[in-house]
């Protein structure tokens, strides 16, 4: 990664080496007692931040910094008894959370840590039965936003497979840090880390990444 001090370019441009180590560092700096992270040193853990965190350290090589167990326990305790996820403790559960959280336990190997089943079934009661978008939750507006978690979280459960198979289609499968279809990933030759899951094994997609 470089960063060009000067971005005129041209003779006598200064390029610089992102510090990655203290980049990570201050990340981990971010990391709450109870293992989630905020948007600065200090600040409530919340789920979406949880994601920008661990996929950057993951980026970075350097989930040695997490507690891995704790951070996910955290995690896993965000599911409601809808079935869907909220950002934070008391909150009302919302579909976008599908996304923020099912990508972090990705990468760290503990999506069986939460009911796959009632969360699959809360993102599928929040698409409008007319237009075919996903909202926040079940009889709200469906909006680009939601839709795209609520898909992105599908595929991360497997469920968007299952739905293709039905349905005679093959689906792209989405990259958990990266955000991007994982051919896609491939294709830029994108790198990252991930950490392996109770049994030791890691998902055949994730393969090509650091362990």
């Amino acid at each position: 990664l470089e960063d060009s001090n000067n971005s005129g370019g041209g003779e006598g441009t200064d390029t610089a080496t992102i510090d990655l180590q203290k980049a990570a560092l201050y990340v981990s700096s971010c990391r709450n007692f109870d293992g989630g992270f905020g948007s600065v040193p200090g600040a409530e853990s919340h789920a979406g931040q949880i994601f920008c965190c661990v996929a950057a350290l993951s980026i970075a090589r350097s989930l040695h910094l997490l507690d891995s167990d704790l951070l996910s326990w955290w995690l896993a305790e965000r599911q409601c008894d809808s079935g869907g996820l909220n950002g934070r403790p008391e909150k009302q559960a919302d579909v976008c959370y599908s996304w923020w959280i099912l990508s972090a336990l990705s990468i760290l190997g503990r999506t069986d840590w939460i009911n796959s089943e009632k969360l699959a079934s809360f993102i599928l009661r929040c698409q409008d039965d007319e237009d075919g978008g996903i909202a926040d939750r079940p009889n709200d507006m469906a909006d680009v936003f939601h839709t795209f978690f609520g898909i992105a979280g599908l595929s991360l459960l497997g469920v968007l497979d299952e739905i293709g198979e039905e349905q005679g289609k093959t689906y792209r499968l989405i990259d958990p840090v990266f955000a991007l279809p994982v051919d896609v990933v491939a294709h830029l030759g994108l790198q990252a880390q991930v950490v392996r899951d109770d049994t030791g094994d890691i998902r055949p997609w994730l393969a090509n990444y650091d362990v």
